[in-house]
């Protein structure tokens, strides 16, 4: 097994009391019983489906009942409820075993923000777990979490790490790099591909060469079902990353080929981007793609020398290039 990284350690919707409901009978199965928080995003849309797949009994936390009923008629077990409410969270915890929390946003929007989701969400789900009596918690962070005041995404990712960490219960931690793969919600390549397709010229941020190494959606789902089955995961941080390291600029082309598309690219200086991207952020009705602070992000690397995937897998990770034709079938 990889072993942990070495590092310094370290808007809800009123929720009806008791509200969990489920399409299928409680206890069909001997595997344990996993609340999936987090699990209606881009992420937790293809990991719901492979945890059940691997015979694991899913339980989601949802925000409304309409969003309880989609998903109970798709068979899946629900409670309502939102990372920010403790109380609920401890309702949904009730006859769970494992607690796996997704919940990340990239960008700040009005009370959602990486203080309170990223930190403040993850010790809710903490306390609400050990008051529920659930010992097990797998955590999604992020890679380049650290240390980082100045760059609060990351630094609020590395404070929820060390607050489970220190928490008690019996954790796994994931950090992959961005993850791509198919689906209908808003990821990191959907959003470049949004932008080539409405751009007459496809504005690039700086020199484009910040790195990245692009992760499959399949392969982080598939390492969380190894870390669920695995009590040898317990107490370890995991890097989770694609074969390939790629510049900002080579993303912007890649997608460019999916898309069956020749433009033309611009080189824009952060100087320039950033008072633009700032008028804009305050601008009533405007949602900017990019925010100040995912342009000062460009500055980090997002790559790591120690990628868990082949080790917990057993088989090579999947690579970018030639995988993500599914962005010219959607947007």
């Amino acid at each position: 097994m990889h072993s942990e990284q070495h590092e310094p350690d370290q808007q809800p919707e009123p929720t009806p009391a008791g509200a969990t409901g489920s399409a299928t009978p409680t206890g069909a199965s001997a595997a344990p019983r996993v609340l999936l928080i987090g699990g209606t995003g881009f992420v937790g849309d293809g990991m719901r489906e492979r945890m059940r797949a691997a015979g694991f009994p899913v339980r989601l936390l949802v925000r409304s009942s309409d969003a309880a009923a989609r998903y109970q008629r798709e068979g899946f077990d629900t409670a309502i409820g939102d990372i920010t409410d403790r109380a609920s969270l401890e309702r949904a915890l009730n006859g769970c075993d494992i607690v796996v929390n997704l919940v990340g946003i990239i960008k700040e929007k009005g009370n959602a923000t990486w203080e309170r989701l990223h930190f403040g969400g993850t010790v809710n789900v903490i306390n609400a777990a050990k008051q529920a009596g659930v010992q097990r918690m797998i955590q999604m962070s992020a890679l380049g979490a650290g240390d980082l005041p100045d760059f609060p995404y990351h630094y609020t990712k590395w404070r929820a790490e060390n607050a489970l960490k220190e928490s008690g219960l019996e954790w796994t931690i994931f950090r992959p790099s961005i993850i791509f793969g198919p689906g209908e919600k808003v990821q990191f390549v959907s959003q470049m591909a949004d932008l080539v397709r409405s751009a007459p010229v496809v504005p690039v941020v700086g020199k484009g060469d910040s790195r990245f190494q692009p992760v499959a959606l399949d392969d982080v789902s598939d390492c969380f079902i190894v870390a669920l089955r695995d009590p040898a995961t317990i107490g370890h941080t995991y890097e989770l990353a694609g074969p390939d390291v790629i510049t900002y600029e080579g993303i912007i082309d890649e997608v460019m080929r999916a898309l069956g598309k020749s433009k033309r690219k611009v080189h824009m200086p952060v100087g320039l981007m950033r008072p633009a991207v700032a008028l804009m952020g305050v601008i009533p009705f405007i949602d900017p793609p990019v925010t100040t602070e995912q342009l000062k992000m460009l500055k980090l690397d997002n790559t790591t020398e120690h990628n868990a995937v082949p080790e917990l897998l057993g088989r090579p990770p999947k690579p970018m290039f030639g995988n993500i034709g599914f962005l010219a079938h959607t947007g």
